[in-house]
């Protein structure tokens, strides 16, 4: 009776979550529609890039289940976060995010020059690898009908995962802010839950 109980649970936490991922995703393409119109195009070409190779090419699983080695071994020593972590951190996409703000701290770059656009493409790769992946692995060991554990796992490590990287691309380099990112995720997700409360309680 308890587990059907956390799995009715489950199924509440994970529709409550979605007005959250909505705004996240608003929230993200509000920030990146500020960019540079180079920089936006590196963004989404990586992320298409990644999409073909993963339909039609070669997913980089074992590229992927080697970062979540690197995490889970980082966090050998805190259990709780051992099995948590790997799905959380991007590691990839945090390399490529420091290796963009060192670069460009050091003045190597502006952000339109070459290196520049390939580490943004990168960064965007990774991060839909990530992503994508981890979503097919959660998919996979949700077993239960109706995949609770997945849809509640999944829209939690996608807000997080985003919000995460919202703080240190803003930290990053100019062009995204993380006050202006967080407001907008809020203002999105908090319209989203006022109009779901209105069509039910009809105020």
């Amino acid at each position: 009776m308890s587990e059907k109980i956390i799995i009715v649970l489950k199924f509440v936490f994970a529709a409550l979550l979605i007005p959250l991922v909505v705004g996240t995703v608003l929230a993200l393409q509000g920030e990146i529609s500020q960019f540079d119109g180079a920089l936006q195009r590196a963004l989404y070409t990586g992320t298409l890039v990644y999409v073909v190779m993963k339909f039609f090419v070669y997913d980089l699983d074992a590229v992927y289940k080697f970062g979540q080695s690197i995490v889970g071994f980082c966090f050998q020593f805190l259990k709780p976060l051992m099995n948590f972590a790997p799905y959380v951190i991007p590691v990839y996409t945090i390399i490529g995010i420091v290796a963009y703000a060192i670069i460009r701290a050091m003045g190597a770059l502006g952000g339109k020059e070459p290196l520049g656009l390939i580490l943004i493409a990168a960064i965007a790769f990774t991060f839909s690898m990530h992503i994508i992946l981890t979503a097919q692995d959660l998919y996979k060991k949700d077993s239960i009908p109706g995949k609770p554990n997945y849809f509640f796992a999944m829209s939690l490590i996608f807000i997080v995962d985003v919000f995460f990287m919202a703080i240190l691309m803003g930290l990053a380099g100019k062009g995204f802010s993380f006050v202006s990112f967080f407001q907008k995720l809020g203002n999105a997700s908090g319209h989203i839950y006022m109009a779901v409360f209105k069509q039910l309680f009809g105020v």
